[in-house]
């Protein structure tokens, strides 16, 4: 007997056997910095038809059993996992609920899918709202700016740490510097080198908003892409 159809904002908390149609949006490993890198998981964030957002991990015992079939963009139906409380912490989704794989999860990729999910899903904060969860830890939401200026340790070949920061005017007219570190900083270092004219628009998405010495800066949690064309008109109400 096929399992039932289910959305993600009907998920409760325990053991599902039923299936959902989600599209992998991002996976990253979650690491402990404290234990020299360890692999903890591999996290994702998964993306259903009504545009609900969940985040789902791979225990790093049964992450090689999944690796291989990850892939961004792609649709999967998606059984037998567990559901649980989200960490309150850093979070990346606005559900307060999250999938975690077992033993018995079946997550297969589907050659096409009749169900209309989108291919994206962003969580832009306005600016006052990203000024109240400065310092807390417990929001990682996006942002998307003019790039008005940028400053790298790699360009100006300086020794040690390195470090990218962009400065991006919103489309509120503030501005707020982006920070990225180490091999965040050479991935978007690399990447924006590779454009055949200056990006203009930058979205930056997984944003740790902080205000450091009365600078509103904006650490980069997770991933950024660029654009060249204008999304919007900088400085609209």
């Amino acid at each position: 007997m096929a399992n039932s159809y289910t959305l993600l904002a009907d998920l409760k908390a325990g053991r599902c056997s039923n299936t959902a149609e989600l599209r992998l949006l991002r996976f990253w490993e979650a690491r402990n910095v404290k234990k020299g890198g360890e692999l903890m998981s591999v996290d994702m964030l998964l993306l259903d038809e009504k545009s609900t957002l969940i985040q789902g991990s791979i225990g790093s015992i049964r992450q090689l059993r999944f690796r291989n079939r990850l892939s961004e963009g792609s649709v999967y139906a998606l059984s037998g996992f567990d559901v649980s409380r989200s960490n309150p912490n850093f979070r990346l989704s606005d559900e307060p609920l999250s999938i975690r794989f077992n033993d018995g999860t079946s997550f297969d990729k589907l050659p096409e899918s009749v169900r209309p999910i989108p291919t994206e899903l962003f969580r832009f904060r306005s600016y006052n709202r990203l000024l109240e969860l400065a310092n807390t830890g417990k929001q990682l939401p996006d942002i998307l700016g003019e790039l008005t200026a940028i400053r790298s340790t790699i360009t100006d070949r300086i020794p040690g740490a390195q470090r990218v920061m962009l400065t991006l005017r919103l489309q509120s007219g503030e501005s707020v510097c982006v920070s990225l570190f180490d091999y965040m900083a050479l991935a978007f270092h690399t990447k924006f080198g590779s454009y055949g004219k200056k990006p203009r628009i930058v979205l930056a998405t997984g944003v740790n908003p902080k205000i450091v010495g009365g600078k509103r800066v904006f650490v980069m949690f997770f991933f950024l892409f660029t654009r060249t064309d204008c999304c919007f008109p900088v400085g609209a109400s």
